[in-house]
């Protein structure tokens, strides 16, 4: 059976930082006896972090980060290792480092598809504009960064202070958690599981954004001053509204308009939504507007998921979002058995697949400890 690339990445990671369990080393081993794609992985993650002071490196990571993400910071501590011995000006140095860092990891680049059923952060994590990572989810705090005061109450960030419309910053949502971000301009927006959101720190006449995942905005009205929220592959434009975006399907793009107007700009065509309406977009097709139940595609906002006559094959990627761990379907039928039932953000995994296997006879059973489940249908 084909491995997860990505798993067999964080496999590798986790050994280099010296946080392997047992069985993961078992079955790291495993792999890269019988897939030759596996071992060329792992010797170039190696040799790429060849000569690294790896503890330390570790306490300046988020729990995890792809592989390219960590290979970049190694690169800038082997950069500013050879700096420091080469350089007797630390104003130099600084100045330095501040350049080679911005040319390496750019503090804007296009959202892509979030991927994070199985490794991901465990805390709501924001990167600033010049690189610094912030773990955000702690219940309340203030720090002090690129000349503003940024304040955490109760799972929402807001900040103060000056900058330019090019100060670009990104937070990122793990899977299990949900956040709010007010931007500059009192924009309020609810950032769902497995969420990704690029925005300027200080909007100056243009607001704009992206979004990969699901969020629902409460936009602050501007005359004269548009809002839009980029998405993969479409644009939605508003100018004082509540709405919802969904891109967990990177094939199929949704926006549902709670009240308010929005227009979806796509390169097969625009649509205006009225409140009630959701926009159905997948690329290549013209966008479609269609009515849908409006309480409960935003359920999540309120702790929990509503399905009504949904396929087990979408229910379970909602799984893997809430509870951070894969999900394997082992049969077609399985997949399109379709489940009427409200899961609860906060429902304990066990007490969740007790009720799959009473509602529609669906079993279980974990893989690699608990970190890969797999489903199935038994009549």
């Amino acid at each position: 059976m084909p491995v997860d690339p990505q798993y067999i990445e964080q496999l590798i990671l986790q050994e280099i930082l010296g946080n392997i369990s047992p069985e993961d080393s078992i079955t790291l081993k495993k792999i890269l006896i019988s897939d030759p794609h596996a071992q060329a992985m792992w010797q170039t993650i190696h040799e790429r972090l060849a000569g690294i002071d790896i503890p330390s490196l570790q306490e300046d990571l988020p729990n995890t980060l792809p592989a390219a993400q960590i290979i970049a910071v190694a690169r800038r501590r082997k950069r500013r290792k050879i700096m420091m011995t080469t350089t007797t000006s630390v104003a130099v140095i600084l100045l330095l480092i501040t350049v080679v860092y911005k040319i390496l990891l750019p503090a804007f680049q296009p959202v892509s598809p979030a991927h994070i059923p199985l490794y991901a952060l465990k805390t709501v994590v924001l990167q600033l504009p010049d690189g610094e990572i912030v773990h955000l989810g702690s219940g309340q705090q203030q720090l002090k960064a690129g000349g503003r005061t940024f304040r955490e109450v109760d799972g929402k960030l807001s900040w103060s202070g000056g900058g330019t419309e090019s100060q670009l910053a990104t937070i990122i949502i793990p899977p299990g958690k949900d956040y709010i971000v007010q931007l500059s301009d009192g924009t309020a927006v609810t950032l769902n599981a497995a969420t990704r959101m690029e925005f300027p720190l200080t909007f100056n006449g243009n607001r704009a954004i992206r979004i990969n995942g699901e969020a629902y905005l409460q936009v602050a009205r501007q005359d004269g001053i548009p809002f839009s929220v980029q998405l993969p592959n479409s644009t939605v434009q508003v100018l004082g509204t509540s709405f919802n975006v969904n891109t967990y399907d990177h094939t199929r793009e949704q926006v549902l308009l709670e009240s308010g107007a929005v227009k979806v700009v796509t390169r097969d065509g625009t649509l205006q939504l009225t409140p009630g309406e959701a926009a159905e977009y997948q690329p290549g097709t013209r966008p479609l507007a269609m009515a849908i139940d409006t309480a409960a595609a935003l359920s999540w906002k309120h702790g929990y998921y509503s399905f009504t006559a949904t396929p087990v094959k979408t229910v379970s990627k909602t799984i893997e979002r809430n509870y951070r761990i894969r999900v394997i379907l082992d049969s077609d039928i399985t997949a399109n058995r379709t489940l009427t039932t409200r899961l609860e953000k906060a429902e304990p995994l066990p007490e969740l697949l007790r009720r799959l296997r009473k509602i529609d006879n669906i079993h279980y059973q974990f893989e690699n400890g608990d970190s890969v489940l797999h489903l199935l249908y038994r009549p």
